[in-house]
Protein backbone atom coordinates (compact mmCIF):
# COMPACT_ATOMS: atom_id res chain seq x y z
CA UNK A 1 0.00 0.00 0.00
CA UNK A 2 1.68 3.18 -1.21
CA UNK A 3 0.85 6.52 0.46
CA UNK A 4 2.64 8.62 -2.19
CA UNK A 5 3.77 10.79 0.71
CA UNK A 6 6.74 12.26 -1.14
CA UNK A 7 4.53 13.46 -4.00
CA UNK A 8 2.15 15.19 -1.58
CA UNK A 9 5.11 16.70 0.29
CA UNK A 10 6.66 18.19 -2.86
CA UNK A 11 3.29 19.63 -3.84
CA UNK A 12 2.98 21.29 -0.43
CA UNK A 13 6.43 22.84 -0.82
CA UNK A 14 5.46 24.18 -4.26
CA UNK A 15 2.37 25.76 -2.69
CA UNK A 16 4.58 27.79 -0.36
CA UNK A 17 4.45 25.63 2.77
CA UNK A 18 7.69 24.85 4.51
CA UNK A 19 9.21 22.54 7.12
CA UNK A 20 6.85 20.63 9.38
CA UNK A 21 3.85 22.49 7.96
CA UNK A 22 4.46 20.96 4.52
CA UNK A 23 5.06 17.55 6.05
CA UNK A 24 1.85 17.68 8.10
CA UNK A 25 -0.11 18.76 5.02
CA UNK A 26 1.36 15.84 3.05
CA UNK A 27 0.59 13.35 5.84
CA UNK A 28 -3.01 14.54 6.17
CA UNK A 29 -3.78 14.46 2.45
CA UNK A 30 -1.98 11.17 1.71
CA UNK A 31 -3.73 9.37 4.61
CA UNK A 32 -7.16 10.73 3.62
CA UNK A 33 -6.61 9.56 0.02
CA UNK A 34 -5.43 6.11 1.13
CA UNK A 35 -8.37 5.63 3.53
CA UNK A 36 -10.71 6.61 0.72
CA UNK A 37 -9.07 4.10 -1.66
CA UNK A 38 -8.81 1.17 0.77
CA UNK A 39 -11.77 1.93 3.05
CA UNK A 40 -13.24 -1.53 2.49
CA UNK A 41 -10.45 -3.17 4.47
CA UNK A 42 -10.80 -3.93 8.18
CA UNK A 43 -9.68 -1.15 10.51
CA UNK A 44 -6.82 -3.29 11.80
CA UNK A 45 -5.47 -4.29 8.37
CA UNK A 46 -5.87 -0.74 7.09
CA UNK A 47 -4.02 0.86 10.00
CA UNK A 48 -1.27 -1.77 9.93
CA UNK A 49 -0.62 -1.38 6.19
CA UNK A 50 -0.80 2.42 6.26
CA UNK A 51 1.56 2.68 9.21
CA UNK A 52 4.10 0.40 7.52
CA UNK A 53 3.97 2.65 4.46
CA UNK A 54 4.11 5.73 6.66
CA UNK A 55 7.27 4.56 8.42
CA UNK A 56 8.95 3.65 5.13
CA UNK A 57 8.02 6.82 3.23
CA UNK A 58 8.60 9.26 6.13
CA UNK A 59 12.17 8.02 6.55
CA UNK A 60 12.83 8.99 2.93
CA UNK A 61 11.80 12.60 3.56
CA UNK A 62 12.94 13.59 7.05
CA UNK A 63 13.98 12.41 10.49
CA UNK A 64 10.90 11.05 12.18
CA UNK A 65 10.18 12.29 15.72
CA UNK A 66 7.45 11.45 18.24
CA UNK A 67 5.44 14.62 17.52
CA UNK A 68 5.10 14.00 13.78
CA UNK A 69 4.18 10.34 14.37
CA UNK A 70 1.48 11.35 16.84
CA UNK A 71 0.14 13.83 14.28
CA UNK A 72 0.02 11.03 11.65
CA UNK A 73 -1.76 8.64 14.04
CA UNK A 74 -4.36 11.29 14.88
CA UNK A 75 -5.01 11.95 11.18
CA UNK A 76 -5.35 8.22 10.54
CA UNK A 77 -7.88 7.79 13.36
CA UNK A 78 -9.76 10.90 12.28
CA UNK A 79 -9.95 9.80 8.63
CA UNK A 80 -11.21 6.31 9.47
CA UNK A 81 -13.67 7.46 12.17
CA UNK A 82 -15.06 10.54 10.42
CA UNK A 83 -17.66 8.75 8.24
CA UNK A 84 -18.95 6.81 11.26
CA UNK A 85 -19.07 9.95 13.39
CA UNK A 86 -21.07 11.73 10.70
CA UNK A 87 -23.45 8.78 10.50
CA UNK A 88 -23.85 8.77 14.28
CA UNK A 89 -24.58 12.52 14.24
CA UNK A 90 -27.18 11.94 11.52
CA UNK A 91 -28.77 9.14 13.52
CA UNK A 92 -28.85 11.26 16.68
CA UNK A 93 -30.69 14.00 14.80
CA UNK A 94 -33.04 11.40 13.32
CA UNK A 95 -33.63 9.80 16.73
CA UNK A 96 -34.42 13.21 18.21
CA UNK A 97 -36.88 13.89 15.38
CA UNK A 98 -38.50 10.48 15.80
CA UNK A 99 -38.72 10.93 19.58
CA UNK A 100 -40.51 14.26 19.15
CA UNK A 101 -42.82 12.69 16.58
CA UNK A 102 -43.47 9.75 18.91
CA UNK A 103 -44.32 12.08 21.80
CA UNK A 104 -46.71 14.03 19.57
CA UNK A 105 -48.41 10.83 18.39
CA UNK A 106 -48.69 9.51 21.97
CA UNK A 107 -50.25 12.77 23.13
CA UNK A 108 -52.68 12.67 20.20
CA UNK A 109 -53.56 9.05 21.02
CA UNK A 110 -54.28 9.95 24.64
CA UNK A 111 -56.32 13.00 23.59
CA UNK A 112 -58.46 10.93 21.22
CA UNK A 113 -58.92 8.22 23.83
CA UNK A 114 -60.09 10.84 26.31
CA UNK A 115 -62.53 12.24 23.73
CA UNK A 116 -63.92 8.76 23.15
CA UNK A 117 -64.59 8.29 26.86
CA UNK A 118 -66.14 11.76 27.16
CA UNK A 119 -68.44 10.92 24.25
CA UNK A 120 -69.49 7.63 25.87
CA UNK A 121 -70.11 9.44 29.17
CA UNK A 122 -72.19 12.14 27.45
CA UNK A 123 -74.31 9.48 25.74
CA UNK A 124 -74.83 7.78 29.12
CA UNK A 125 -76.28 10.95 30.59
CA UNK A 126 -79.09 10.83 28.02
CA UNK A 127 -80.30 7.31 28.78
CA UNK A 128 -82.95 6.27 31.27
CA UNK A 129 -81.98 6.94 34.93
CA UNK A 130 -82.32 3.30 36.00
CA UNK A 131 -79.70 2.30 33.40
CA UNK A 132 -77.14 4.98 34.23
CA UNK A 133 -75.41 3.13 37.07
CA UNK A 134 -74.75 0.10 34.85
CA UNK A 135 -73.55 2.43 32.07
CA UNK A 136 -71.21 4.28 34.46
CA UNK A 137 -69.77 1.06 35.92
CA UNK A 138 -69.15 -0.37 32.45
CA UNK A 139 -67.44 2.85 31.39
CA UNK A 140 -65.20 2.93 34.48
CA UNK A 141 -64.17 -0.70 33.95
CA UNK A 142 -63.38 0.05 30.31
CA UNK A 143 -61.31 3.09 31.28
CA UNK A 144 -59.34 1.04 33.80
CA UNK A 145 -58.47 -1.41 31.04
CA UNK A 146 -56.83 1.43 29.10
CA UNK A 147 -54.62 2.72 31.93
CA UNK A 148 -51.13 1.76 30.79
CA UNK A 149 -48.23 0.60 32.91
CA UNK A 150 -50.09 -0.95 35.86
CA UNK A 151 -48.04 -4.16 35.59
CA UNK A 152 -44.77 -2.23 35.73
CA UNK A 153 -46.18 -0.10 38.55
CA UNK A 154 -46.96 -3.23 40.59
CA UNK A 155 -43.41 -4.56 40.15
CA UNK A 156 -41.85 -1.17 40.93
CA UNK A 157 -43.94 -0.73 44.07
CA UNK A 158 -43.12 -4.21 45.33
CA UNK A 159 -39.37 -3.77 44.76
CA UNK A 160 -39.36 -0.34 46.42
CA UNK A 161 -41.28 -1.56 49.47
CA UNK A 162 -39.04 -4.59 49.93
CA UNK A 163 -35.95 -2.36 49.69
CA UNK A 164 -37.45 0.03 52.27
CA UNK A 165 -38.07 -2.83 54.68
CA UNK A 166 -34.57 -4.24 54.26
CA UNK A 167 -32.58 -1.02 54.46
CA UNK A 168 -34.54 1.56 56.48
CA UNK A 169 -34.33 2.19 60.22
CA UNK A 170 -37.62 4.13 60.26
CA UNK A 171 -39.95 1.90 58.22
CA UNK A 172 -42.96 4.23 58.05
CA UNK A 173 -40.91 7.27 56.98
CA UNK A 174 -39.01 5.27 54.37
CA UNK A 175 -42.18 3.68 52.94
CA UNK A 176 -43.89 7.06 52.88
CA UNK A 177 -41.07 8.60 50.83
CA UNK A 178 -40.73 5.80 48.25
CA UNK A 179 -44.51 5.60 47.79
CA UNK A 180 -44.67 9.39 47.39
CA UNK A 181 -42.06 9.27 44.62
CA UNK A 182 -43.61 6.29 42.81
CA UNK A 183 -47.15 7.71 42.98
CA UNK A 184 -46.12 11.20 41.87
CA UNK A 185 -44.23 9.80 38.87
CA UNK A 186 -47.11 7.48 37.89
CA UNK A 187 -49.71 10.26 38.13
CA UNK A 188 -47.52 12.65 36.13
CA UNK A 189 -47.21 10.34 33.11
CA UNK A 190 -50.74 10.78 31.76
CA UNK A 191 -54.12 12.47 31.96
CA UNK A 192 -55.48 13.20 35.45
CA UNK A 193 -58.83 11.43 35.20
CA UNK A 194 -60.69 9.90 38.15
CA UNK A 195 -60.50 6.42 36.59
CA UNK A 196 -56.74 6.66 36.04
CA UNK A 197 -56.12 7.99 39.57
CA UNK A 198 -58.29 5.20 40.99
CA UNK A 199 -56.36 2.55 39.05
CA UNK A 200 -52.91 3.83 40.09
CA UNK A 201 -53.75 4.38 43.76
CA UNK A 202 -55.56 1.04 44.04
CA UNK A 203 -52.59 -0.79 42.51
CA UNK A 204 -50.12 0.80 44.96
CA UNK A 205 -52.32 0.32 48.05
CA UNK A 206 -53.06 -3.30 47.15
CA UNK A 207 -49.36 -4.08 46.84
CA UNK A 208 -48.66 -2.36 50.19
CA UNK A 209 -51.54 -4.35 51.75
CA UNK A 210 -50.12 -7.64 50.45
CA UNK A 211 -46.73 -6.86 52.00
CA UNK A 212 -48.39 -5.81 55.27
CA UNK A 213 -50.29 -9.12 55.35
CA UNK A 214 -47.02 -11.01 54.82
CA UNK A 215 -45.18 -9.07 57.58
CA UNK A 216 -47.81 -8.50 60.32
CA UNK A 217 -45.30 -7.14 62.85
CA UNK A 218 -44.63 -4.20 60.45
CA UNK A 219 -48.12 -3.99 58.91
CA UNK A 220 -49.11 -0.73 60.60
CA UNK A 221 -45.91 1.07 59.56
CA UNK A 222 -46.20 -0.19 55.95
CA UNK A 223 -49.85 0.79 55.51
CA UNK A 224 -49.51 4.15 57.29
CA UNK A 225 -46.45 4.96 55.17
CA UNK A 226 -48.26 3.99 51.96
CA UNK A 227 -51.46 5.92 52.75
CA UNK A 228 -49.61 9.08 53.79
CA UNK A 229 -47.12 8.76 50.91
CA UNK A 230 -49.95 8.61 48.37
CA UNK A 231 -51.58 11.64 49.97
CA UNK A 232 -48.27 13.54 49.77
CA UNK A 233 -48.05 12.64 46.08
CA UNK A 234 -51.62 13.77 45.40
CA UNK A 235 -50.88 17.14 47.02
CA UNK A 236 -47.64 17.61 45.06
CA UNK A 237 -49.33 16.54 41.80
CA UNK A 238 -52.18 19.03 42.25
CA UNK A 239 -49.65 21.75 43.17
CA UNK A 240 -47.76 20.95 39.97
CA UNK A 241 -50.99 21.28 37.99
CA UNK A 242 -51.67 24.59 39.73
CA UNK A 243 -48.23 25.89 38.73
CA UNK A 244 -48.74 24.73 35.15
CA UNK A 245 -52.02 26.65 35.00
CA UNK A 246 -50.30 29.74 36.38
CA UNK A 247 -47.33 29.73 34.02
CA UNK A 248 -48.07 27.50 30.99
CA UNK A 249 -48.66 29.17 27.60
CA UNK A 250 -52.29 29.53 26.54
CA UNK A 251 -51.92 27.15 23.61
CA UNK A 252 -50.65 24.45 25.98
CA UNK A 253 -53.69 24.93 28.23
CA UNK A 254 -56.08 24.83 25.31
CA UNK A 255 -54.90 21.36 24.32
CA UNK A 256 -55.09 20.00 27.87
CA UNK A 257 -57.38 17.26 29.11
CA UNK A 258 -61.15 17.44 29.58
CA UNK A 259 -61.50 20.42 31.92
CA UNK A 260 -65.04 19.69 33.12
CA UNK A 261 -63.98 16.22 34.24
CA UNK A 262 -60.74 17.50 35.78
CA UNK A 263 -62.52 20.13 37.88
CA UNK A 264 -65.15 17.61 38.97
CA UNK A 265 -62.37 15.30 40.10
CA UNK A 266 -60.50 18.08 41.95
CA UNK A 267 -63.68 19.21 43.71
CA UNK A 268 -63.89 15.84 45.43
CA UNK A 269 -60.22 14.73 45.48
CA UNK A 270 -60.32 13.99 49.22
CA UNK A 271 -63.55 12.00 48.88
CA UNK A 272 -62.10 10.08 45.93
CA UNK A 273 -59.05 9.06 47.96
CA UNK A 274 -61.24 7.97 50.90
CA UNK A 275 -63.33 5.87 48.51
CA UNK A 276 -60.19 4.20 47.16
CA UNK A 277 -58.93 3.39 50.68
CA UNK A 278 -62.32 1.95 51.63
CA UNK A 279 -62.45 -0.10 48.42
CA UNK A 280 -58.96 -1.56 49.00
CA UNK A 281 -59.88 -2.23 52.64
CA UNK A 282 -62.95 -4.23 51.52
CA UNK A 283 -60.70 -6.50 49.42
CA UNK A 284 -58.37 -7.41 52.31
CA UNK A 285 -58.43 -9.44 55.51
CA UNK A 286 -60.01 -7.90 58.59
CA UNK A 287 -56.51 -7.36 60.03
CA UNK A 288 -55.36 -5.18 57.12
CA UNK A 289 -58.84 -3.68 56.67
CA UNK A 290 -58.86 -2.28 60.23
CA UNK A 291 -55.47 -0.61 59.74
CA UNK A 292 -56.55 0.94 56.41
CA UNK A 293 -59.83 2.25 57.77
CA UNK A 294 -58.02 3.59 60.83
CA UNK A 295 -55.70 5.55 58.49
CA UNK A 296 -58.70 6.92 56.63
CA UNK A 297 -60.15 8.20 59.92
CA UNK A 298 -57.00 9.88 61.27
CA UNK A 299 -55.67 11.42 58.06
CA UNK A 300 -58.15 14.30 58.29
CA UNK A 301 -55.64 17.18 58.44
CA UNK A 302 -53.79 15.86 55.41
CA UNK A 303 -57.06 15.49 53.49
CA UNK A 304 -57.81 19.11 54.39
CA UNK A 305 -54.55 20.20 52.74
CA UNK A 306 -55.41 18.17 49.61
CA UNK A 307 -58.86 19.74 49.55
CA UNK A 308 -57.45 23.25 49.96
CA UNK A 309 -54.88 22.99 47.16
CA UNK A 310 -57.48 21.33 44.90
CA UNK A 311 -59.93 24.22 45.43
CA UNK A 312 -57.19 26.76 44.68
CA UNK A 313 -56.38 24.91 41.47
CA UNK A 314 -60.04 24.86 40.44
CA UNK A 315 -60.29 28.65 40.87
CA UNK A 316 -57.16 29.20 38.78
CA UNK A 317 -58.47 26.81 36.11
CA UNK A 318 -61.79 28.68 35.95
CA UNK A 319 -60.02 32.04 35.58
CA UNK A 320 -57.64 30.80 32.92
CA UNK A 321 -60.38 29.05 30.96
CA UNK A 322 -62.47 32.22 31.13
CA UNK A 323 -59.49 34.21 29.88
CA UNK A 324 -58.98 31.69 27.07
CA UNK A 325 -62.64 31.97 26.09
CA UNK A 326 -62.47 35.78 26.09
CA UNK A 327 -59.25 35.67 24.10
CA UNK A 328 -60.87 33.36 21.55
CA UNK A 329 -63.89 35.69 21.31
CA UNK A 330 -61.64 38.73 20.82
CA UNK A 331 -59.60 36.92 18.17
CA UNK A 332 -62.84 35.86 16.49
CA UNK A 333 -64.09 39.46 16.47
CA UNK A 334 -60.76 40.70 15.08
CA UNK A 335 -60.87 38.12 12.30
CA UNK A 336 -64.48 39.02 11.51
CA UNK A 337 -63.62 42.73 11.40
CA UNK A 338 -60.63 41.98 9.20
CA UNK A 339 -62.75 39.91 6.81
CA UNK A 340 -65.49 42.56 6.75
CA UNK A 341 -62.94 45.28 6.01
CA UNK A 342 -61.39 43.16 3.27
CA UNK A 343 -64.80 42.42 1.77
CA UNK A 344 -65.68 46.11 1.86
CA UNK A 345 -62.44 47.02 0.16
CA UNK A 346 -62.97 44.38 -2.53
CA UNK A 347 -66.58 45.55 -2.92
CA UNK A 348 -65.51 49.14 -3.50
CA UNK A 349 -62.93 47.98 -6.00
CA UNK A 350 -65.54 45.88 -7.83
CA UNK A 351 -67.97 48.85 -7.83
CA UNK A 352 -65.35 51.16 -9.34
CA UNK A 353 -64.53 48.52 -11.96
CA UNK A 354 -68.23 48.22 -12.84
CA UNK A 355 -68.53 52.00 -13.24
CA UNK A 356 -65.49 52.04 -15.50
CA UNK A 357 -66.97 49.28 -17.64
CA UNK A 358 -70.31 51.12 -17.82
CA UNK A 359 -68.65 54.38 -18.92
CA UNK A 360 -66.65 52.50 -21.58
CA UNK A 361 -69.84 50.88 -22.87
CA UNK A 362 -71.61 54.23 -23.12
CA UNK A 363 -68.63 55.65 -25.00
CA UNK A 364 -68.88 52.86 -27.56
CA UNK A 365 -72.62 53.45 -28.04
CA UNK A 366 -72.04 57.06 -28.96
Amino acid sequence: MDLELKSYYERALQNGLGGNEALEDAIEKSIEAAVHRYGGASARNLSESLCESLERELSQIADVDEEILQYAFERLIESVQKPKEKEIERLIVEIDRLRRHLNTEEEELQRRLRELFVGIEAAGEKIEPQRRDIWKEALENTELGHVEGLGILTETTEAALVAALEEAEDIETSVREVIRQITHKALGEGILSAARIRAILTTILMKASELAEATPNLAKEIIHGAVYGINDALISTVKQLKNQLNFAPDEQEAGHQNWDELMRMLSRSDELYKEIINDVASRNSSFVKDILLGCSDVIGDQFAELKRISNETIEIAKKRLSALAKGAAIRGAEIKEQLTSEAKRLGEKAWKKALEMAEAYKGKKR
